[in-house]
């Protein structure tokens, strides 16, 4: 396979898995900006590992293998050192586009009778963005939150100096921390593998089986549903079992020790949901 038939491909792949998380970003007013910071820094993460055999990684390195700037690469590598500090920067400028969207969305004073968000001036007394902001958005000013939300792609701002909201539906979610972790995990699993089978070819592969149908009605969707449970968890079960009882036998753990298991999820879409198929 050529390089650039590889590329094409590759790029295929990643437009398909990332769908899901820009899916998810979106509802949660996550911006593209703190999106592309994320990735810029999991690249220079990642970076740090391909290293010359007998040198420091070094900042120059990391930027010819990112296609950053030196400056960039170097912020980021002192960012990744204090990465939770970010996060919790990011959240409390994302919560506040949540609240001040949540309230435009359910208040009465901000929607119409048919109890749909109304076109905001962005000045004012009543039904403002300046008074949304003042309400619901604590000590901020309307122009911080006004770029918030505009950098989320959530609203318009007219040429009347008014301001509207662009996807009516939009819903603030509260997520569980564990759902969360779950989702990470269960989608690094299934991509270290799938990137494992691709990279080590002619090696033995990891198992990686799955099997779909297009065109499948309701009523087979609920059979199939209730018949994956019960076959999985039984499956599952006998797994846990067989594991546990090796790992109690195995005697003292040597130098070299893995995470290793199996993971079963069901996956369902509407036909004309618009995903590439």
């Amino acid at each position: 396979m050529s390089p650039t038939s590889s590329n094409t491909g590759f790029h295929k792949a990643v437009r398909k898995l990332m769908r899901p998380l820009v899916r998810m970003a979106i509802k949660r007013g996550i911006s593209v900006n703190d999106f592309y910071l994320w990735l810029k820094a999991i690249y220079v993460e990642e970076a740090e590992n391909f290293t010359i055999e007998g040198k420091k990684q070094s900042t120059s390195r990391i930027a010819l293998l990112t296609g950053l700037d030196r400056k960039e690469a170097a912020r980021l590598r002192k960012l990744n050192q204090d990465m939770e500090a970010l996060l919790q920067q990011q959240t409390k400028r994302t919560n506040r586009a949540v609240r001040a969207i949540n309230a435009w969305q359910k208040e009465a004073t901000y929607c119409d009778e048919g109890g749909q968000p109304k076109a905001l001036a962005l000045y004012g007394e009543g039904a403002s963005l300046e008074s949304l902001v003042q309400q619901y958005c604590g000590d901020v000013s309307v122009v911080t939150v006004l770029g918030e939300l505009e950098q989320s792609g959530l609203v318009e701002v007219q040429e009347e100096d008014t301001i509207t909201l662009k996807d009516t539906s939009y819903i603030p979610h509260e997520d569980s921390e564990e759902q969360l972790f779950l989702m990470g995990q269960a989608a690094h699993d299934l991509l270290n593998t799938s990137a494992y089978n691709i990279e080590q070819q002619g090696k033995l592969s990891r198992l990686q089986l799955s099997v779909a149908y297009n065109r499948v009605d309701p009523e087979v969707i609920a059979k199939l549903k209730v018949l994956i449970e019960a076959d999985s968890l039984e499956l599952l079960q006998k797994l846990d079992r067989w594991l546990d009882r090796e790992i109690d036998h195995q005697g003292d753990t040597g130098p070299e020790q893995y995470r290793a298991g199996v993971g079963i999820y069901y996956f369902e879409e509407s036909m004309d949901s618009g995903t590439e198929q």
